[in-house]
């Protein structure tokens, strides 16, 4: 919200109202907006939500004020985390300003926007996506295509895009919004921002050593602009943790992940906290110490069911790592439930076809191995490889990882004949790869082992076919 804006509406009142009457509104709109601005929703919250009642009382329902003002109540509204309420108060609000006759008022573009990051707290992002369109659309329109509102939409919108999986189209998004804030000589804490989305979104792509990059600068902004403990710098730090365990360098990752809770205290926002302590636990995992994997685990997955709910898909992702301790620590018979439990609720959510499915279907596929149900495990396989063709680019590695595991598992059931083609398109896709691997030469290493065991597979698969077995 920007300060002001609402109560600089108020002059455009029928003068036939009262001054005091408009005085008094005006005043605690000022008022409210102060505490909003001091995190002080709760406080604000009655003020405003007084003041969007007089207006309407007094200049009727036709007003841009009743609209404009009904979206400030809305806002005091999310910030205290009431997600549902208040997305009825912006429909209220966008009901409103509708009524005005000015389908392009800038203030519906806001509205918009909100409206989309309220469905966005409820994992609602394809409801969220064509609201972010249309708030671009308005705000493009009145301040042209790199003004703050319409980068502010842009943006929201690449969030959107690469919750749905759609990462390609986010990578656009995201650095048409780095461009313009570069060349507009923005904030550096707003750079930082734009840089942390672009790189975790490259993550998403597999291209963690551009993802690094990124995030070196956005932690080097950070840290001179606010100072090496503050939690936005912690959550810079935990994303560039990220990167550098995604190109395997896990004693180092862990050093910064460690570093980011710091700065992430029990104090800060629980959804960052949580995000940075599951990045432990993936790293601790990779370090084959799934003993202490756990506890952040653990701790990651009650911060997000508390503040988000259990249906929201950052809390089913959480579910997943805490299921995928179990499994490595040799308790199956506890991740079943767990995973069975994501699948269902993330399909019902997300939809049947959507990326994120794919390591919850392979877990799941792995434990019913370990609990020797392999009937049940190869349809799992399938379904993950269907949703990674479907989805995510032919040299993707988790792509070629849901084919490896796949042709993995028919050649263990001793299904020669079907998993030798699957083994062979995993292995020459990861050659590919290992060939356009360029400067991260130690990634182009492990890509030629894994290829290396691909060909193993194949051999064995190859072999076991022409022997009848």
């Amino acid at each position: 919200m920007i300060a002001g804006l609402a109560a600089a509406a108020l002059w455009a009142a029928p003068p036939t109202v009262c001054a005091q009457d408009r005085q008094a509104i005006q005043s605690a709109v000022v008022q409210g907006q102060r505490l909003v601005a001091q995190g002080r929703p709760a406080e604000a919250e009655p003020l405003l939500r007084q003041a969007a009642q007089d207006a309407r009382r007094l200049w009727g329902d036709t007003s841009p004020d009743a609209g404009s003002l009904t979206w400030l109540w809305a806002g005091a509204v999310r910030d205290q985390g009431r997600a549902a309420e208040a997305e009825s108060i912006y429909r209220e609000a966008l009901r409103l300003m509708l009524a005005t006759g000015e389908p392009g008022h800038p203030i519906i573009g806001r509205i918009d926007n909100d409206l989309a990051l309220t469905l966005m707290d409820q994992g609602r992002y394809d409801e969220a996506l064509p609201l972010l369109e249309q708030a671009i659309a308005i705000h493009t329109a009145v301040e042209g295509p790199v003004g703050d509102q319409t980068l502010v939409a842009v943006n929201n919108r690449a969030i959107v895009l690469k919750r749905l999986g759609r990462y390609g189209e986010a990578d656009a998004g995201y650095r048409r919004v780095l461009a313009a804030r570069e060349a507009a000589g923005a904030d550096p804490t707003e750079i930082a921002t734009t840089l942390n989305n672009l790189a975790a979104n490259l993550l998403m792509l597999d291209r963690a050593a551009e993802a690094e990059v990124a995030l070196r600068r956005a932690v080097a902004l950070r840290e001179t602009a606010l100072g090496a403990s503050d939690p936005l710098t912690g959550q810079s730090l935990a994303l560039l943790a990220g990167a550098v365990a995604a190109q395997g360098r896990f004693e180092a990752a862990e050093a910064m992940q460690r570093r980011s809770l710091l700065a992430l205290g029990p104090g800060t926002d629980p959804v960052e906290r949580a995000a940075a302590l599951g990045a432990l636990s993936d790293i601790l995992l990779s370090l084959d110490r799934s003993g202490e994997a756990e506890a952040p685990a653990v701790e990651a997955l009650a911060l997000l069911s508390d503040r988000l709910g259990p249906d929201h898909p950052e809390t089913l992702v959480a579910t997943v790592a805490v299921a995928d301790v179990m499994l490595l620590q040799g308790r199956p018979e506890g991740a079943e439930p767990l995973l069975a439990e994501a699948i269902r609720r993330a399909t019902a959510r997300l939809g049947p076809n959507h990326p994120g499915l794919m390591q919850p279907l392979f877990l799941l596929a792995l434990t019913y191995g370990e609990l020797d149900r392999r009937a049940e495990a190869l349809p799992r396989f399938r379904q993950a490889v269907a949703i990674a063709d479907a989805s995510l680019p032919r040299d993707h590695l988790a792509r070629i990882g849901a084919l490896a595991n796949l042709g993995s598992a028919l050649a263990a059931d001793r299904q020669s004949g079907e998993a030798l083609p699957v083994l062979r398109e995993a292995g020459r896709a990861l050659i590919e790869k290992s060939r356009q691997g360029g400067a991260d030469v130690e990634a182009g290493r492990r890509d030629i082992a894994g290829y290396r065991y691909l060909y193993r597979l194949t051999v064995t698969a190859a072999w076991d076919r022409s022997t009848g077995r």
